[in-house]
């Protein structure tokens, strides 16, 4: 992983059906050792709950797959915290770009005072984010940065390292497959998000400088995540799509443990052996590992946390600076690999009482994490 942050333009003259766009430069906030830190910085929001009641809300891009529903449920459960906060209701952009626009505007109108946002549409949102941020807004959007400048077009963006995240999935990936080597897909969630795009880089860049990935084939156009919508039943259909296209696949690279199990049901449907994998953490993403490992022993998975917790750390954000308190937080926080089939001591889990959607990292409650799937 030594080089994964060099060289940081990302190109691709590929025409296919998955390419990226024509330049895709990973955002610089990944790169600021000053903006990073551990989970062991993360503060009480507590801390900055202040004594103005303010108004919060939450602006999905696109709200119907595991991460977003637990996410949901994470900033609600903060928000509950400090008595002086209403919660607005909540926004889904249901994957449209012009549609996640008129929501922010919508939540402006009602008079919120901190909102979080998940940019799907990624820089096409700026204008919209610079607007309701010069009108008085805390602005945070979390996960993937959707470009701008913080401070001008936004408050201040918060999420995790998504570069690191897929040079540590290619690593894991190329351990796995050892000296012969293989064919890897790297599946993504909804077109041009900048998460994928940058874990795709992470991917390619290690890929590239790791000796031990020299037998490694990604078959993805050139910084070009493959498309799911982070959706089990459409990830179900594109991998089909590949499998008929591919005789080969050793390798799948996901960010997503809930989308992973469409994908999963492709490869048993066509009777394809289940290759190695790597994915966020989710109930079923083990539950699949256990079932199936005892047939397919090729089979194996990694996780890094689905960091659904860090929606309350967006939150803090919104909150504090909302109520002029300095917050000392990290903006970006370097999360761990919670599941490792390879490693005894992170060996999946499978938890019967749970439904196979629940993000098992998160900061819920058992309880509240089967109330939101019931």
């Amino acid at each position: 992983m030594a080089a994964v942050l060099a060289g940081l333009t990302l190109t691709s003259c590929a025409g296919g059906p998955f390419s990226a766009p024509a330049a895709f430069e990973v955002d610089p906030v990944y790169l600021d050792p000053e903006l990073s830190g551990s989970v062991e910085q993360l503060r009480p929001i507590t801390d900055f709950c202040g004594d103005r009641p303010i108004k919060v809300a939450l602006a999905d891009g696109v709200g119907d797959n595991a991460f977003r529903k637990t996410a949901r449920a994470e900033f609600e459960d903060e928000a509950a915290k400090c008595p002086n906060l209403e919660v607005l209701p909540y926004a889904d952009g249901q994957n449209n770009p012009q549609k996640a626009i008129s929501d922010i505007k919508a939540l402006v109108a009602l008079g919120v005072d901190a909102l979080v946002v998940f940019p799907d549409a990624g820089p096409a949102l700026i204008p919209t984010l610079r607007e309701a941020f010069e009108a008085g807004v805390a602005v945070v959007p979390y996960t993937a940065s959707p470009g701008g400048t913080p401070g001008v077009d936004y408050t201040t963006f918060v999420g995790h390292n998504t570069v690191t995240d897929g040079a540590k999935w290619a690593e894991w990936v190329c351990n796995a497959l050892g000296p012969k080597g293989g064919n890897a897909i790297f599946l993504g969630g909804t077109p041009g998000n900048a998460q994928s795009l940058s874990e795709i880089h992470g991917i390619e860049d290690e890929l590239a400088t790791n000796p031990d990935c020299r037998n490694v084939t990604l078959l993805n156009d050139p910084g070009a995540p493959i498309d799911t919508g982070w959706n089990p039943a459409q990830t179900q259909r594109v991998v089909s799509g590949l499998l008929a296209k591919y005789p080969k696949i050793d390798a799948v690279i996901t960010d997503s443990g809930d989308s992973s199990l469409g994908g999963i049901r492709a490869f048993l449907q066509a009777g394809r052996p289940l290759p190695v994998w790597t994915a966020n953490d989710n109930n079923g993403f083990a539950c699949a590992y256990v079932e199936n490992k005892p047939k397919q022993p090729q089979f194996q998975i990694v996780a890094v946390t689905s960091r659904t917790w860090i929606i309350r750390l967006a939150l803090r954000k919104a909150v504090a600076a909302a109520q002029d308190i300095p917050e000392p937080e990290p903006d970006i926080v370097n999360v761990p690999i919670v599941m490792n089939s390879l490693d005894p001591d992170l060996a999946p889990t499978c938890d019967p009482d749970l439904p196979a959607s629940a993000v098992t990292s998160s900061q819920l409650s058992t309880d509240k994490l089967a109330e939101i799937y019931r």
